[in-house]
């Protein structure tokens, strides 16, 4: 049964129950099944929200309190920092990194790293939001291809800060709900540059990692940028955050698209492999992210809800989900498709 508690009774990984909205505005202030974090608390405040519903019962599956904590703990330190580059401060990223060590650790003993990045706060923030689920993502594909405990730890950094030169694009380009020019996308282009010029500012990035940074657009094709690097030229930490950055831009709300669903993005990382995207690492991204399809609830194009049941082993981006009574076959062309995956 869920429970109604004021702002000041709220603590750190509770649940909510239900949307909290704005009622003045009928904006989403958080959306229903979000797990309360320091600065959602906050919000609720800065909003004269006073009381919400939370669940009082939550499934341990699911849930991890432990990488809540640490996200928070993350969450707030990054926070001060982006705002730190907004305003032209001197950039401080020792705290950051202590945060960093601990919320590493919990990501890599996450089991189900899907539906944790789903149940994770979303701030109105794209490029915020989109620096942890990076990082979440590149410490899951280290451990997965057998990168030592300190290259996780890098990889964890490089995703964190890959897209931090974005803060130097200006928001009317960043947050442009249309298509972007010629000269806009040539502007945003730089955000490599600047992420990596930020970086070497601060003195306390190793080579490694700002080469990551550096080359994430890069393409084993040649056809990525700044540099139009090939293959075995484009550093390794830059091929992982490279397959976690596409993936995760895929899936998640934007201003100007939809997200798409995870299986259709596990497909087109599958298709990229074949040119742009390393491919022995593309192939361990898909292997072990399939795993967390199976007993996920799923929307389907005509409006029912089923259950994956079933992961096709010829190729992992396919899958069997129960409807009803039905079983659908998507290794098979069907004349419905699969919306979304629901946590």
């Amino acid at each position: 049964m869920p429970k109604v508690l004021t702002v000041n009774e709220l603590e750190i990984g509770m649940i909510v129950e239900n949307d909290v909205i704005n009622q003045k505005t009928g904006v989403v202030l958080i959306a229903q099944n979000t797990v309360m974090t320091k600065s959602l608390i906050r919000k609720l405040s800065i909003y004269g929200i006073d009381t919400i519903c939370i669940k009082e019962q939550m499934n341990s599956y699911t849930y991890n309190q432990e990488l809540m904590v640490s996200y928070s703990r993350v969450e707030e330190k990054l926070d001060s920092l982006f705002d730190d580059i907004r305003n032209g401060n001197h950039v401080e990223v020792d705290e950051v990194f202590n945060e960093m060590e601990g919320f590493a650790i919990e990501v890599s003993k996450e089991r189900d790293i899907l539906t944790q990045l789903r149940l994770l706060h979303r701030k109105d923030d794209y490029t915020f939001n989109h620096s942890i689920s990076v990082s979440i993502l590149a410490i899951s594909l280290g451990k997965w291809a057998n990168f030592t405990k300190e290259q996780i730890f890098d990889l964890s950094i490089t995703g964190l800060f890959h897209d931090i030169g974005k803060l130097r694009v200006p928001d009317k380009i960043i947050n442009k709900p249309g298509q972007l020019t010629s000269e806009e996308y040539d502007i945003v282009k730089k955000h490599s540059l600047y992420s990596h010029e930020i970086l070497v500012q601060t003195e306390k990035f190793n080579e490694n990692v700002l080469l990551g940074v550096l080359h994430h657009h890069e393409k084993i094709n040649g056809l990525g940028y700044p540099n139009n690097l090939k293959g075995d030229e484009i550093h390794p930490y830059a091929k992982v955050i490279t397959i976690c950055d596409i993936y995760d831009a895929l899936v998640s709300q934007r201003t100007y698209k939809e997200r798409e669903n995870p299986l259709k993005v596990a497909d087109y990382i599958k298709d990229e492999s074949f040119d742009s995207l390393d491919p022995f690492l593309s192939h361990i991204f898909l292997e072990n992210i399939s795993r967390f399809y199976v007993g996920n609830k799923v929307l389907l194009s005509n409006g029912e809800t089923g259950k994956i049941i079933y992961i096709h082993p010829q190729d992992k981006t396919k899958v069997i989900v129960k409807a009803g009574e039905d079983f659908i076959n998507f290794f098979n062309p069907q004349n419905i498709e699969i919306v979304d995956i629901i946590v």
